[in-house]
């Protein structure tokens, strides 16, 4: 993931001059709807908005053709990530998003697709840093001798930790500028973020280096800004304990 991560977000392709970006949050938002109507994994709306990204950062793309190539950024997306089965149908894309009622066919979804494969150099292995999150949690984030608001854990703080973890991811996705650092990065700081909102004390640990490759003064300034825009997004929280249940119920992409 480390090597391969870099095809899709690093700083050398950072660009924040874009001219669909001051869109792109509205796209975000309708994509994740079109993702959970489809019942897609999390996963699969955090790669194909990787893929429209990647099409639209450097390109001017009329507008009119904006919704057809989110959505085919979606079907690609979901052919790569999601079990065959699992994979919406065309005509079902089609129908949900009213594509067929602008005129578009299946036909001319395929054609869609394969613009955006062209556009994607036909590399599908984009790697957000919720891949990166699935890792570290399942190699583990919590530690039995880490102490909760001042108290022994409890058998629940894994299961919060990655309601927090999940929450960032999705918060981060809305704003660009989060791609201006690796994912493996943005990761690692969505981590000490979670720790930092669950108030796990040491906030870092030696061995959270270890499974990162990060120390705790390598991604700060990640971490602060997360942090600032989590306060943004949601006043009060960041200073004050909130339970893991609030965060699973506010909605991160703020629709």
């Amino acid at each position: 993931m480390h090597e391969r991560q870099v095809d899709y977000v690093s700083p050398a392709t950072y660009f924040p001059n874009a001219s669909y970006l001051p869109y792109r949050r509205y796209l975000v938002d309708w994509m994740s709807d079109v993702g959970e109507q489809c019942c897609l994994h999390n996963t699969t709306v955090h790669v194909s908005i990787l893929f429209l990204d990647k099409t639209f950062r450097n390109r001017e793309i009329p507008r009119g053709k904006w919704q057809l190539l989110a959505t085919a950024c979606i079907s690609i997306a979901a052919k790569y990530e999601e079990a065959e089965e699992d994979c919406p149908a065309i005509p079902d894309l089609l129908h949900l998003t009213k594509l067929n009622v602008a005129g578009h066919t299946p036909l001319s979804f395929r054609e869609g697709e394969l613009e955006v494969l062209r556009y994607l150099g036909w590399r599908l292995r984009a790697i957000p840093p919720l891949h990166f999150i699935g890792y570290y949690l399942a190699k583990g984030s919590t530690f039995h001798d880490d102490s909760w608001q001042g108290r022994a854990l409890i058998e629940k703080i894994p299961k919060y930790m990655r309601k927090y973890a999940d929450f960032f991811c999705n918060l981060t996705l809305q704003e660009y500028p989060f791609q201006q650092y690796l994912p493996s990065h943005l990761a690692a700081a969505i981590l000490l973020a979670s720790r930092v909102a669950l108030q796990l004390q040491p906030r870092w640990r030696p061995e959270l280096t270890q499974l990162t490759g990060y120390e705790e003064k390598d991604i700060i300034d990640a971490f602060q800004h997360v942090w600032t825009y989590y306060e943004e997004q949601f006043p009060g929280h960041g200073s004050r304990s909130i339970s893991p249940r609030s965060v699973a119920n506010d909605n991160a992409y703020g629709r």
